[in-house]
């Protein structure tokens, strides 16, 4: 069953059992899940052998900038500003995804004559991502 993009929710908070707030404003919101290959290839094989290494998960955000979401958009500012704890819920069916630490990799806000000022954030995931997380359905939050 197919998912409408228009339901993702994307929350922020300052630690994993912290009140999370949504962000704001957003339109487009990516997680890549990555992983590093390595080589283990032997002599003798005629295709290239790997095993999975390391994992990485990383987020992307965008949409139009409001400095008045004080506990999305700007909380997240302050992780990066501060270096202090941030955590993500990306909810893709707005009740149920994924739960993780990150750090803040950019923070960009840009505007052109012709059109609106516009955000952008980059996150990084800080250690294991926990899958299936359900958010708690409080007063729309």
């Amino acid at each position: 069953m197919a998912l409408a993009g228009k339901d993702l929710v994307v929350q922020v908070a300052t630690g994993s059992t912290a009140t999370y707030a949504t962000v704001a404003d957003l339109n487009s919101a990516t997680m890549t899940h990555a992983g590093n290959t390595i080589d283990v290839s032997e002599m003798g094989v005629d295709y290239v052998q790997k095993i999975l290494g390391l994992k990485d998960v990383s987020y992307s955000l965008g949409g139009f900038y409001a400095p008045t979401d004080t506990n999305g958009q700007v909380r997240i500012r302050n992780a990066w500003l501060n270096d202090t704890a941030l955590w993500i819920k990306f909810l893709p069916d707005g009740s149920t995804g994924f739960k993780q630490a990150v750090k803040v990799a950019s923070f960009e806000i840009s505007g052109s004559a012709d059109g609106a000022v516009e955000l952008s954030v980059d996150l990084e995931g800080d250690g294991a991502v926990a899958n299936s997380y359900r958010r708690r359905l409080e007063r729309g939050v």
